[in-house]
């Protein structure tokens, strides 16, 4: 079974708002996640909590300061 990521899309009061790459939003309780929650970060899901993936979020971070890198160049 393919792992299913989920991207932090904002933080409201004691909710995480998480993103799926199918863009289903879902909320979260903060106290469901483990790990440093910021804006941005990428998730995966393991029974009933959410663990950060430092090395998925630092790949999606890199692929998009590829593809704003290449709309500045001439």
């Amino acid at each position: 079974m393919k792992k299913v990521f989920y991207t932090v899309d904002r933080i409201e009061g004691s909710y995480a708002v998480l993103e799926d790459n199918e863009e289903n939003i879902i909320n979260v309780e903060i106290i469901n996640v483990k790990g440093d929650l910021k804006e941005g970060k990428v998730l995966y899901k393991k029974d009933d909590l959410y663990f950060i993936d430092e090395e998925e979020t630092k790949k999606r971070n890199e692929e998009i300061n590829n593809l704003l890198k290449g709309l500045w160049e001439d």
